[in-house]
């Protein structure tokens, strides 16, 4: 690993006359030597020099005022390279500043310097809804989308780029400037995602270390400021129920913090359920006062591992959810989140197995099955049973028709927008009807609450008998919460029991007709 710890002192210019001619609009790229020699940042490479990752100092704000205090630690960022003819060219035109560097633009070129110590927080923005929103965890697979996916309101893409680490933030080796600035074009907002690794186990560890949140804001914000990323996802899952409240503070601490740097924030919930981990752990309402947007992910009704065959998201279940939802988070807050995709159940004497089928292969079972597709008036989907000797293979599709249904919430309910899971699972042709879809009028609406790092107060010594209470009392609590839990589990239980039963009985009249 090449390491760089001397800053440099003296003024290093250079005037790039190439660049002045092929800049693209307000991109200001720098060759990589030329930046690694003016920096006043650390920095380290991999062995083939192919990856640079530079050591931005934590922030302190003051007022509209970012200062960057070179004694402060180093969050690890991914240097924002890109190509150009072959050669590396670093893009400084989002974050020069925390990239330890500072630039003058004339009519020659670019003038490179080291860097200032302060930049201003960047200006707030307000969204337009009924957003047009995507997720893309495969942000290497395929072109960006080259318009928008709808024009009713704002449109956001958002990459899965990021991970929670025990020591801070682990970004996604795919991060790329290049990605950003080609949504950009297009008319997109870019909202990365983050993920709690869905490890319960790990989960709790972090939200009880609340110096390691911290380090996960500072990082965030950096970048956000150097790649130009207007906001975040959180998709936090599978995450027990004790730590709930712990959860709850967590997502209100990482928003708060983006906020006052006039960065977006918005979390992924599960429709309700009587699962503690998956479902019964989500304080919706609270995150509705502290998130600029909540994702109710409307996928799935029945799970991938389930043994039980059904659709992912039928009509009424999806309105059902929305409907009870809204009265914890503000419809306009509420985006609803949409699948691409449908699944493909094995069903051998009432065991089902499962096999995940992108909604683009729905015109190919169409066009081979078109006979023997059934349309469920109830459930707004399509239906195909195939016989395969001692089994059944069972489709309850995801199409353009079945989407339609669920899009006209948003205009009906008033929502936030929609929210596809995923990019790629489409085809042209669903991408024409969300164009074409009146989503109806939204409103321009962001949230505005702060909150502020967590307080350190000083601990006082406890006694051996008042560290024992202290400690009877939290398994007390623990004991109590856990018992609350199932609690609710039995509670929801009957009506899970109730509404497998009513999916299995459907199941048996659409094979009769």
């Amino acid at each position: 690993m090449f390491r760089k710890s001397k800053i440099i002192q003296s003024l290093t210019a250079l005037v790039l006359s190439a660049l002045a001619t092929t800049a693209v609009q307000a991109e200001v790229l720098v060759p990589l030597d030329q930046y690694l020699n003016t920096t006043t940042r650390r920095y380290e490479t991999n062995q083939y020099k192919t990856s640079y990752t530079v050591y931005v100092p934590q922030l302190e704000l003051r007022g509209n005022t970012i200062f960057i205090n070179p004694f402060n630690v180093g969050e690890p960022v991914k240097l924002p390279v890109t190509k150009v003819n072959g050669s590396n060219y670093v893009d400084i035109e989002s974050g020069a500043a925390m990239l330890g560097v500072s630039y003058t633009k004339n009519q020659d070129g670019i003038t490179l310097s080291p860097g200032a110590d302060t930049t201003d927080v960047k200006e707030s923005y307000t969204l337009q809804t009924p957003l047009a929103w995507a997720f893309d965890p495969w942000p290497t697979e395929g072109a960006p989308y080259r318009t928008k996916l709808n024009t009713s309101g704002d449109n956001i893409i958002s990459p899965s780029w990021f991970k929670l680490h025990s020591t801070g933030i682990e970004s996604s080796p795919n991060v790329s400037v290049d990605y950003v600035k080609a949504y950009k074009k297009n008319g997109y907002h870019v909202w990365p995602l983050i993920t709690n690794r869905f490890d319960p186990g790990f989960t709790s560890g972090i939200l009880a270390n609340e110096a390691l949140w911290k380090k996960y804001a500072h990082n965030l914000v950096q970048y956000a400021y150097i790649y130009g990323f207007d906001g975040y996802n959180f998709d936090f899952e599978n995450i027990n129920y004790v730590d709930r409240e712990r959860l709850t503070k967590f997502v209100a601490y990482l928003s708060g913090y983006l906020h006052q740097y006039n960065i977006k924030s918005s979390i992924d919930v599960t429709g309700y359920s009587n699962s503690p981990e998956w479902s019964l752990v989500y304080d919706r309402k609270a995150y509705a006062d502290t998130v600029d947007y909540v994702v109710l992910m409307a996928y799935d009704e029945t799970w991938a591992k389930s043994t039980f065959a059904g659709p992912v998201s039928s009509y009424p279940w999806v309105r059902k959810n929305v409907e009870k939802m809204i009265h914890e988070v503000p419809a306009n807050k509420l985006v609803l989140g949409i699948p691409f995709y449908m699944r493909l159940w094995r069903d051998t004497n009432g065991y089902a197995k499962a096999e995940t089928l992108p909604m683009r292969n729905s015109a190919q079972y169409f066009s081979t099955y078109k006979d023997q597709m059934q349309w469920d008036d109830q459930l707004k989907l399509y239906y195909l049973s195939i016989p395969r000797g001692g089994s059944h293979d069972r489709i309850w599709f995801e199409d353009n028709t079945s989407l339609g249904f669920k899009l006209d919430l948003i205009k009906d309910m008033n929502l936030g927008g929609f929210a596809a899971w995923r990019k790629g699972f489409e085809d042209e042709s669903t991408i024409a009807m969300i164009q074409q879809r009146d989503l109806g009028k939204g409103v321009p609406k962001s949230a505005d609450a702060i909150v502020n790092e967590p307080v350190k107060t000083e601990e006082k010594s406890l006694s051996k008998v008042d560290a024992y209470k202290q400690r009877l009392e939290k398994k007390a609590k623990e004991k109590a919460a856990k018992k609350e839990a199932k609690r609710k589990a039995k509670e929801e239980a009957a009506k899970a029991k109730a509404e497998k039963k009513r999916l299995e009985q459907e199941s048996i009249k659409v094979v009769k007709r």
